[in-house]
């Protein structure tokens, strides 16, 4: 049965995972709103401590009498019960008249208590005690009077005006520097990750180009060799028929290796199209592709094969078959003697609807130092290569097909283990096309 192209949309082309810089964002998002809510939590308590000492202050000029801050030998002792207020505060009568103040930017000295008699029994308003006056609207557009009253006696006796303490106008500022401060560091963070990014890409891009050139040179060096026999055939005068034909179709195969070859590399840098395909048979066919190769690669080497009933994943079949031929070609060059096996199989993880691709080789396996680096473009531990069959299967995989690839299993001299997980779309049915 042949694999029919997905339809256009979501299900033709993967969600990508979410990215770090999305994580990132988020993180810093989180922490933003967290100092201001930690800020307001703080100036929401200085204020509340605020109107409970002006509430005390109140309920102490109502016991104390209020009328008795008129008499001129007790308002020295109902400034110095202000005095300790750290916040601003004015205190007046019935008639709107101020009292006693503390931080309102008036020291009490520069208001003479006769100021204050002439205002209350003459009601002649100083200039000192109109800006007291002007100062007190302005606090009560902040905060809401407190009225002192007495048990007892009807009406009130006065009012405690008040504003915010100091310290809660300086933090009202800290929310904004916070968030200035994460600002600056998002963007010297973003700004240093796409200089590490930029690098990353110019390693990539310059392994690529040496990539393509190694892989364009086999068939280009093939069809040489077949064009110069074509040409000692011509020029031996009489070229037979089924020679001719032969060389042919050697020189097909090679050209059918470069339209691969381009195929593959023109999907590196766009977004392929998917279609739903088996993954073992995919498999299958790549591992006959090498197993034909190999008494010229490594004739010793034998690749067993092992196969589940599996779904149909979304993948691209060249793509997916140059994440084979890498992973197989590393299996190879990691041995450290002429024999060995590599163990290539399918399985269907039905709980994680997930399909697994599993490559195993009994070669000389890789330090945690190497498998830290093993995915990085241009990182090489072989003699010869570019350092780049991983960076891009991890490309293809992770980016195209929104699947992952790791090393399950390494270590020195017990081989690797490379596991490729492609998921399931979502209209897939949990019966397998056994």
């Amino acid at each position: 049965m042949t694999a029919r192209p997905a339809k256009p949309g979501r299900a033709g082309r993967p969600l990508r995972p979410i990215t770090h810089r999305v994580y990132l964002f988020l993180a810093a998002v989180l922490l933003m709103m967290a100092l201001v809510a930690h800020s307001r939590y703080i100036i929401g308590s200085l204020n509340q401590e605020a109107r409970s000492q002006c509430t005390v202050l109140a309920r102490f000029f109502a016991v104390a009498t209020f009328e008795a801050a008129q008499d001129p030998s007790l308002q020295p002792i109902f400034r110095d019960v202000v005095r300790n207020i750290n916040f601003p505060v004015v205190l007046t009568d019935t008639k709107g008249i101020p009292r006693a103040w503390r931080h309102v930017g008036i020291p009490a000295e520069a208001v003479p208590d006769s100021l204050i008699a002439r205002a209350d029994t003459l009601g002649v308003v100083a200039p000192a005690i109109a800006r007291l006056q002007d100062i007190v609207r302005e606090l009560d557009r902040v905060n809401e009077p407190i009225e002192i009253v007495r048990l007892g006696h009807p009406g009130a006796l006065g009012h405690v005006h008040y504003g915010e303490p100091p310290l809660v106008a300086r933090l009202r500022w800290i929310p904004y520097l916070e968030f200035g401060v994460i600002v600056g560091l998002l963007f010297f963070g973003y700004a240093g990750w796409r200089s590490l990014q930029a690098g990353e890409q110019r390693s990539l891009w310059a392994a690529l180009a040496k990539e393509t050139a190694h892989q364009l040179g086999t068939p280009l060096s093939s069809l040489l060799g077949w064009t110069g026999m074509l040409r000692s055939q011509a020029e031996s005068g009489a070229p037979s028929r089924e020679k001719v034909m032969e060389i042919v179709e050697e020189m097909d195969r090679d050209l059918d290796r470069l339209h691969t070859i381009t195929s593959r590399f023109a999907q590196v840098g766009s977004a392929p199209t998917l279609e739903r395909a088996d993954l073992a048979t995919i498999v299958s066919g790549t591992v006959s592709y090498v197993r034909r190769r190999l008494p010229q690669m490594a004739a010793s080497v034998s690749i067993e094969e092992s196969y589940e009933p599996a779904p149909r994943v979304l993948l691209h079949p060249q793509l997916i078959t140059w994440v084979v031929e890498n992973l197989l070609k590393n299996a190879l060059d990691a041995r450290e003697k002429p024999q060995g096996t590599i163990r290539i199989g399918v399985a269907w993880k039905r709980a994680e609807r997930r399909v697994e691709l599993t490559v195993a080789d009994d070669g000389r396996g890789m330090t945690p130092e190497e498998r830290r680096h093993a995915f990085d473009p241009g990182y090489t531990t072989k003699r010869r290569g570019w350092g780049l069959g991983l960076a891009l299967a991890r490309r293809v995989v992770h980016e195209y097909h929104g699947g992952r690839i790791v090393i399950a299993d390494s270590a020195p001299g017990r081989g690797t283990t490379v596991i490729v997980s492609l998921p399931l779309p979502p209209s897939t049915s949990n019966e397998s096309n056994a």
